[in-house]
């Protein structure tokens, strides 16, 4: 909104600007004709007469000539008025309060940690903002497009406009801080070339990448992305549990995705010393009754497998719980792990 607002001042200034140039041309070539006045006199009447400065008349003006000078007024001075007007909300909002904005949101960038950063604001893009911001964590958008910028201006999210796989881009974006990135970019070529900068910049940094062509998934994954998301495969795969599971379907929708819900499905890492450092599911279910149902527990790095998930268990520093359970359960379980 602020860019196309900024192109709509720029254009009624410029538009505004030539009404006053042939308004000159205009007052002078009157003068010229009706009062037989040089270039340059005529040129100095009109302006004294637009202007209203006040200074006396080069010569005795004809009743025509006094009647075309009051018609050069009124339209003069509006004209004038009006490209002042512009021009002064131009430079107070494109300048003024534009470097203001520009400032805190540098200021803001620059104290991010542990945050996460979206390249690219298309549809998928979008999807992903939109999750981030119903969990309340920290994000900063990366696109170099005008229209994505406009509606990260417009929902007052932190953005760099640039391009996700250079460098520098990503550096004042504070990948290095970052906790997670999402290539989201309309080509697999460009997301390799973005996921292999943030894997060079950060190597521990999780990287979920979005797939256009099922043949790229195999080279986005060499390219160092911890996953990735192929939507068409993806859609494909819901629209059969839907129908062959609804009930799951609609379950498992409701744990991911709705705020209101009294059970929550959760991930919580193990930290070093905590209550459930070096101990068995059974062991910390017996010591400390958090209630929560552990349906898995993972190495850090390795994917997803229930079948880890029994009494036997070992739960260490560095590990990943997936437990399913009440608001109170889950909160309960995540105090074990990091105390």
């Amino acid at each position: 909104m602020r860019i196309k607002e900024s192109q709509r001042f720029k254009k009624r200034i410029v538009v505004s600007i030539f009404i006053l140039i042939g308004i000159y041309f205009f007052g002078s070539l009157g003068y010229m004709i009706i009062e037989d006045m040089a270039f340059l006199e005529s040129f100095f009447m009109t302006t004294i007469t637009i202007t209203t400065v006040g200074y006396g008349v080069v010569q005795e003006l004809s009743p025509t000539g006094t009647v075309f000078t009051i018609f050069l007024i009124i339209i003069g001075t509006a004209t004038a008025a009006y490209v002042l007007i512009n021009l002064t909300d131009y430079i107070l909002t494109d300048f003024l309060l534009g470097r203001i904005e520009k400032r805190r949101k540098m200021k803001m960038i620059s104290k991010l940690e542990n945050h996460y950063i979206i390249c690219g604001l298309g549809r998928v893009g979008l999807e992903i903002v939109n999750e981030l911001s119903k969990k309340k964590v920290d994000f900063i958008i990366i696109d170099k497009g005008e229209e994505p910028i406009e509606i990260a201006q417009q929902n007052d999210w932190l953005f760099i406009q640039g391009d996700a796989s250079n460098d520098e881009t990503l550096k004042e974006a504070k990948i290095d801080k970052a906790t997670a990135l999402f290539a989201a970019l309309d080509t697999d070529s460009e997301n390799v070339y973005v996921i292999l900068s943030a894997k060079f910049l950060n190597p521990s940094i999780f990287v979920v990448a979005r797939a256009t062509v099922h043949e790229t998934i195999t080279k986005l994954e060499k390219a160092g992305a911890d996953r990735v998301v192929s939507p068409q495969i993806i859609g494909g795969r819901r629209m059969a549990a839907m129908a062959l599971q609804p009930s799951i379907t609609d379950f498992l929708d409701i744990i991911m995705h709705t705020e209101e819900n009294k059970i929550r499905l959760a991930e919580v890492e193990i930290d070093p010393n905590s209550r459930l450092d070096g101990i068995t599911i059974g062991e910390a279910g017996k010591k400390h009754e958090f209630g929560a149902l552990i349906i898995s527990v993972t190495e850090k790095g390795e994917k997803i497998s229930v079948q880890k998930a029994s009494g036997d268990t070992t739960m260490k520093s560095g590990y990943r719980i997936i437990a399913l359970g009440t608001e109170d359960q889950i909160s309960h379980l995540t105090e074990l792990a990091k105390n």
